[in-house]
């Protein structure tokens, strides 16, 4: 079976449910990539409003919670071409936000054991009642003690860093100078001077980031610098330790690459001195990094990341860097961004804010690795017509996918191609192939169901 997208590009279901078969005029190619719980949706998290539509999306009535729902979404996820599968632990009962590993290392294990192939990455625990009691029992490593997980015990290949990092340490920073870090002065030898020199405080602060958030999603609670600088220290060593790759979110730009410029420079840091990162672009988080009018203001943050492959004194490549972006807008922010396509085929068409950034992701010159959506992001589908509606992870990675598709781009589901771009995976996968808990029998393994479902989900893919 194959559906014709546009000239040139079909997708053909075949026989076997462990691949896609994308068939595009030329050699470019996407990872689609799915953020399916985060940590801003949440029923702590959102006001009321009265709008029974939108109290639904922001409360996160619709993202999966349980290890049944998140397995089970996972094999379509992997149908649908996911590859790269990021995870903020929930509480199964509250549905907030939690910091236990044993959480963690379930899901991982299990999305692992039905889809092989998939890519597992950890969010960091912002808020909510039981991460900021376990935070001020147990410190602020809370956040991010899933980063010590081995892969084989139900760690992540990837897990994301920084950004209640950056808000003291770079405020701070900024304080210290006495001006505000823009992206020029980040790649300044004077900053390099200044990050060397820079002493972090043990003042207790609270760190709040101005955010678009649906209300309490900025809140990342009370710390120091010096105990941020901590905790992204040993998190990058427990990384070094498991030989597993290292991964940033930005969520503010200026701050953030300035963050991150910081952490490869610093000694007792070292981020991506292995070799390889990962750098996650969320256009529209927050104010500092807003989701871009055109491509070419896209494009100049995506070379601003892609810029850290290089020492600033000598110009040298040094590293890696991938990049994942997503599209982080909030529902009521959803219809501004509704905007004409400035690039590729379907120049001057409408389309929302996830079709854009999917489109630009999809142009040869983007830069981009893996595209990213998913109810973290955007919990919801904004029909032109009829408006907003609730909506599932997996309906988000077709619409993200159809577009991909209709660009004339190539969804990359080869394990050894996605392997040589994002790091040795190759190599994680077999070293971490003993250890996976017993599978959950409830589940149907990924390689088990029909092949009429799988050409469902390649159809459904096709036609919206």
């Amino acid at each position: 079976m194959a559906e014709t997208l546009a000239p040139g590009i079909s997708v053909a279901g075949i026989g076997c449910p462990f691949s896609i078969v994308v068939q595009c005029g030329g050699s470019m190619s996407i990872i689609l990539g799915t953020a399916v719980t985060g940590a801003k949706f949440t029923p702590h998290n959102h006001l009321q409003t009265g709008d029974p539509i939108f109290d639904r999306i922001c409360r996160g009535d619709d993202i999966p919670v349980s290890e049944n729902d998140l397995t089970q979404e996972a094999c379509s996820l992997y149908f649908a071409g996911c590859r790269y599968f990021h995870y903020h632990a929930r509480n199964f009962e509250t549905r907030e936000q939690t910091t236990r590993n044993s959480v963690y290392s379930r899901i991982s294990n299990l999305v692992r054991l039905m889809c092989p192939d998939m890519l597992i990455s950890f969010g960091a625990s912002r808020n909510g009642a039981e991460v900021l009691h376990n935070i001020a029992n147990r410190g602020e490593w809370e956040r991010v003690s899933q980063a010590e997980l081995p892969l084989q015990y139900g760690g992540a290949h990837f897990v994301t860093t920084q950004a209640a990092i950056e808000l003291q340490v770079i405020c701070q920073l900024e304080r210290k100078l006495g001006r505000k870090i823009d992206s020029e002065y980040a790649k300044s030898a004077e900053f390099l001077a200044n990050i060397h020199a820079y002493y972090p405080s043990t003042h207790v602060e609270k760190a709040a980031l101005e955010t678009n958030s649906t209300a309490n999603g900025g809140n990342y609670g009370s710390s120091s610098p010096a105990a941020q600088i901590e905790v992204y220290s040993r998190a990058i060593n427990a990384r070094n330790i498991q030989n597993l790759l290292h991964e940033v979110e930005w969520v503010q730009f200026d701050r953030s690459l300035a963050m991150t410029r910081m952490a490869i420079e610093r000694p007792e840091i070292r981020l991506g001195g292995n070799g390889r990162l990962n750098i996650t672009i969320l256009f529209g988080f927050s104010p500092r990094l807003r989701f871009p009018e055109t491509y070419e203001e896209f494009k100049g943050v995506v070379d601003a990341a892609r810029s850290l492959e290089r020492d600033l004194v000598t110009g040298e490549k040094h590293r890696t860097i991938t990049i994942s972006v997503g599209a982080a807008v909030l529902p009521q922010h959803a219809a501004q961004h509704v905007q004409e396509l400035d690039v590729g085929r379907f120049r001057g068409q409408k389309a929302c804010a996830l079709r854009r950034l999917a489109a630009w992701a999809a142009q040869p010159d983007s830069g981009v690795d893996i595209l990213r959506s998913g109810m973290e992001d955007t919990p919801y589908e904004l029909d032109l017509e009829k408006g907003i509606s609730p909506t599932s992870n997996v309906r988000l990675c077709e619409i993200a996918a159809r577009e991909i598709l209709r660009q004339g781009t190539k969804i990359e589901t080869d394990k050894h191609a996605i392997s040589v771009r994002l790091g040795n995976i190759d190599h994680m996968a077999t070293s971490s192939s003993r250890g996976l808990s017993t599978p959950y029998r409830n589940v149907t393994p990924a390689r088990k169901i029909s092949c009429d479902y799988y050409r469902n989900i390649q159809a459904r893919t096709a036609t919206r």
